[in-house]
């Protein structure tokens, strides 16, 4: 066979190729934007949802409670309260503070804003979320251990956001450990990104619950909202990371955070 020839059963191979490989891309972005147009759908339905309820309910509740409280205090210095409603109102208000705090935190679920994006040192933004959490952690009986590496280039985050995330991960950490324990947190520079790894010697996750610990409104504990760990992934998604966890049963969690040192354009 002649280099002509050759040549051109290359070419035409190379075209069936890249045709078929063309093809195959198409499918996988027609099936993205399938998957993808609920996603949106979902998160605007939520968006629509949460301006109602931030309206309708949050402003309502709040103002219920604060009633509440005067309305004990007036009962108080009148001498007519019997302790039997006293108790029914500490009752009333507490579950009034609740509710407050379940609709808080799905409005921090379901609003969606641009990132605020700083460059900041992981290790100090690690620190200042520990240091907040001190007295929680002291209470609980669980020491803390830090390994930063050193030199780490510093990440583009939204601070409040990121910092929200890592303290519903240590919140969860300390309460996997109601009898005390410790809690690892760990730093390493990945290609193209950071990681935090915190380990607890906690009580672990059942493997049957592994598969929903991210999903809303989910939660293994009494009295959970299901929301921190949704809210945690949420945030860590919006910033182009990804966050994992890994349970050895009664031998603790892992959660590892990824964030890339580079947010891709048009996140912020």
């Amino acid at each position: 066979m002649d280099p002509t020839t050759i040549t051109v059963a290359c070419a035409a191979g190379l075209a069936v190729g890249l045709g078929a490989l063309g093809v195959a891309l198409r499918r996988r972005r027609r099936a993205a934007a399938h998957l993808e147009r609920p996603r949106r759908e979902v998160q605007d339905l939520l968006e629509r949802l949460a301006a109602g309820l931030a309206h309708e309910i949050k402003n309502p509740l709040g103002a219920l409670n604060l009633n509440l409280e005067l309305l004990q205090e007036e009962l108080e210095e009148s001498g007519v309260l019997p302790d039997g409603s006293r108790s029914r109102l500490a009752i009333i208000m507490k579950e009034c503070r609740r509710l407050e705090d379940v609709l808080a935190n799905f409005l921090r679920y379901a609003r969606r804003r641009p990132l605020r994006l700083e460059h900041v040192d992981l290790a100090t933004l690690i620190d200042e979320v520990l240091t907040f959490l001190k007295p929680e952690i002291r209470g609980a009986g669980v020491t803390v251990e830090t390994r930063f590496e050193a030199n780490l280039p510093l990440l583009p985050v939204d601070v409040t956001l990121v910092k929200q995330a890592l303290l519903n991960i240590i919140i969860n950490a300390v309460e996997a450990m109601p009898g005390g324990g410790a809690l690892t947190v760990e730093t390493h520079g990945g290609t193209g990104a950071a990681e935090v790894a915190l380990s607890d010697t906690g009580e672990g996750v059942a493997p049957e619950v592994m598969p929903h610990v991210f999903e809303v409104y989910f939660s293994g504990k009494k009295g959970g909202t299901g929301l921190g760990l949704a809210i945690t992934r949420r945030i860590i998604e919006k910033h182009g990371g990804t966050v994992d966890l890994e349970s050895a049963g009664e031998n603790g969690t892992k959660v590892t955070v990824r964030l890339p040192f580079e947010q891709p354009s048009g996140s912020a």
